[in-house]
């Protein structure tokens, strides 16, 4: 049996596999944890109480059927600081991976509704969710592993799965969870030789925040009798400089598998660690570096952007699209296509264009009950004002009208309060005062809706912080939606057009990726390692590792930036150089010949950036910005 984690790894191992042996073996089961337990279930359904011609339901229609759940129950879920259907479904899935109670659940990552009335409420709902499922004969993918792990608690059946397999192979054993770890640990129990064999990197386990258990990898040794160990310290990516670097960093891992990894590659570079005066300097830097690396006869798609969160990416993608340089956000959209930021934009757009429709509609549909329909007839009752903004607010035929829609009476109330305090807040205070108090408004939404619902603000936060460069709305908005136009074109700003974008992701989105150079921002305290591991050994342990994988990405050139402050509503903030960077050896890169070593704190060392400043490249007219003409 081979487990892994997505079924292209499971095809392209058998691929290996066949290659090594030159033949078509028989008898491997191949697949992901959930694929293999499908197998199993649908032979032993009937042992578990349910018809093997169960439905496997996805996300989606998991979430779905929550929400009918939701729906159908008598039990109040009113309230809008209660979680979301999505959310609860979420809960739970943590909750059973995890092997932690809802309560424990809540408390761990969700402490936003770390209240026994919601907690009471919620447990309930799964019971009632859970026997839905079982009188539909569906099945989530959480039950796949449950029902799995199940069967293999009776000692029959367990014996009789295990006989399947003389040899069992997990891969990314670091990011396995509980009950994955349950299974393996069962299956091996069982299995005659105990032929387990796990291939994984300590160093590379950064899914925590998933449920990834670092543990399962650390205890296997203790877990499995007469386990022994390998270490794979060859490494056929990153030039010798990188991998120096790469092992000086994780060395400061209390929690590890000490190893030293060792490349086949030739010499090449010392990794590059730059400090810039702020992040918008830190942008620039890049760009004009990208330039130069173009120039160079280096290709756009072989050169990735890689951040620790979303909203690192802010002044990044505006200079990128300023400069008319196409790029691609992996697995993800870029900062501007995320749905809260949308949301916020939205606002803003009523406020330069009170009968834009499609910015209303994604105001009203923040309303629990309010959908497509119920949205247009909303907006024709203030299409139909001669005046929107100042009726709504002045006036009582706006609340009249909507009594006579079918909304449910604290839906519509809740409405007209949103919208009027919305519409008094923006009514004559600054561009800066408006994007405070709207954050705070979304803040009510964005909290009981998602699980990384700070994140999310941080993001709005940073718009607010840059939108203080424009004296209006009206140039703000145009800016985005002019540079959004540009960056469509993929081969606008390029030297050879038949070049591919470059890459933009988070470090977490970018594990098993690979790219010839490696820019890697906002190396300052605070920013990464994030302030939310401060007194949690752990949790900054797994920060230094998303550090590791973020260094190991790179083939042959890897860039460090450091801001030494950032904007903030209060005007900057000064930043620390990351403990990242400071407990480096200074052996392991060189410092850019920008620094001059003065004025950056770090404890007992400074270091500065020189008082001549990174400017745009004068020399290119082809990357004039949108910006900039807009101003002229």
């Amino acid at each position: 049996m081979l487990v892994t984690f997505t079924n292209k790894a499971a095809t392209e191992m058998i691929k290996r596999v066949e290659k090594l042996l030159s033949i078509k073996p028989d008898g491997i089961w191949a697949g992901t944890f959930h694929s293999i337990a499908n197998r199993f279930l649908r032979q032993y359904a009937k042992s578990l109480g349910f018809k093997p011609n169960y439905v496997i339901i996805d996300e989606t229609d998991a979430n779905l059927l929550m929400k009918i759940t939701y729906n159908s129950t008598e039990i109040q879920t009113d309230d809008k600081s209660f979680p979301s259907p999505k959310t609860a479904k979420n809960i739970l899935s943590y909750s059973i991976n995890c092997n932690k109670t809802i309560s424990e659940t809540i408390k761990w990552k969700y402490k936003q509704y770390d209240d026994m009335r919601f907690i009471s409420k919620l447990k309930e709902i799964f019971k009632i969710y859970k026997n839905k499922k079982a009188k539909d004969n569906l099945v989530d993918f959480d039950d796949l592993l449950v029902f799995w792990n199940k069967l293999l608690d009776e000692r029959f059946m367990a014996q009789r799965i295990a006989s399947t397999f003389k040899y069992i192979l997990v891969d990314e054993y670091q990011d396995t969870n509980y009950i994955q770890d349950e299974i393996i640990r069962k299956l091996s129990k069982y299995t005659p030789e105990s032929n387990i064999l796990a291939v994984g990197d300590d160093a590379q386990s950064i899914y925590g925040f998933r449920g990834a258990n670092f543990q399962n990898i650390m205890k296997f040794s203790k877990r499995f009798e007469n386990c022994r160990i390998y270490k794979l310290t060859q490494n056929y990516r990153s030039v010798p400089e990188i991998l120096d670097l790469a092992n000086d960093s994780i060395k400061h891992n209390k929690s590890q598998f000490r190893k030293e990894m060792e490349t086949t590659r030739q010499k090449g570079v010392k990794p590059v660690q730059i400090i810039s005066e702020n992040d918008e300097e830190q942008a620039i830097y890049i760009v004009n570096k990208l330039i130069e690396l173009q120039r160079d006869g280096n290709k756009l798609n072989d050169v990735a952007i890689l951040y620790r969160a979303g909203f690192h990416s802010l002044r990044i993608e505006l200079e990128l699209q300023n400069r008319f340089i196409p790029y691609v956000v992996h697995s993800g959209v870029s900062f501007f296509e995320r749905a809260h930021v949308k949301d916020l934009l939205a606002h803003l757009r009523i406020v330069q264009n009170p009968k834009d429709e499609i910015s209303w509609s994604r105001i009203f549909s923040q309303f629990k009950g309010v959908g497509r329909k119920t949205s247009s007839k909303i907006y024709e009752i203030i299409s139909g004002m001669s005046n929107p903004l100042e009726n709504i607010i002045s006036s009582s035929n706006f609340r009249k009208k909507l009594n006579n829609l079918k909304i449910p009476e604290d839906i519509r109330r809740e409405i007209v309060t949103y919208i009027t305090e919305f519409l008094k807040s923006i009514k004559n205070d600054k561009p800066k005062e408006v994007i405070i108090k709207l954050i705070n408004q979304l803040t009510k939404f964005l909290k009981p809706k998602y699980s990384n619902w700070q994140d999310r603000i941080e993001d709005l936060k940073q718009i607010g912080i840059y939108f203080q460069n424009y004296d209006s709305i009206q140039s703000f908005l145009d800016i985005l939606t002019l540079n959004k136009s540009t960056i469509e074109s993929k081969s606008v700003g390029l030297s050879n057009t038949n070049s591919s974008p470059l890459t933009l992701s988070t470090i977490h989105r970018a594990k098993g990726l690979e790219w010839k150079i490696v820019f890697i921002p906002m190396l300052s305290e605070n920013l990464f390692p994030s302030n939310r591991v401060k007194n949690n050994l752990e949790a900054l342990e797994e920060e230094r590792r998303v550090f590791y994988v973020g260094i190991t990405r790179a083939k042959e050139r890897l860039f460090l930036i450091s801001p030494k402050r950032i904007k903030n509503f209060k005007g900057h903030k000064d930043l620390n150089l990351s403990q990242f960077i400071s407990e480096l050896n200074p052996k392991v890169y060189k410092k850019s010949s920008y620094q001059d070593y003065s004025n950056f704190p770090m404890g007992t060392k400074d270091l500065g950036l020189t008082k001549r400043k990174l400017k745009r490249d004068k020399e290119l007219p082809l990357f004039t910005t949108a910006d900039s003409l807009l101003k002229d």
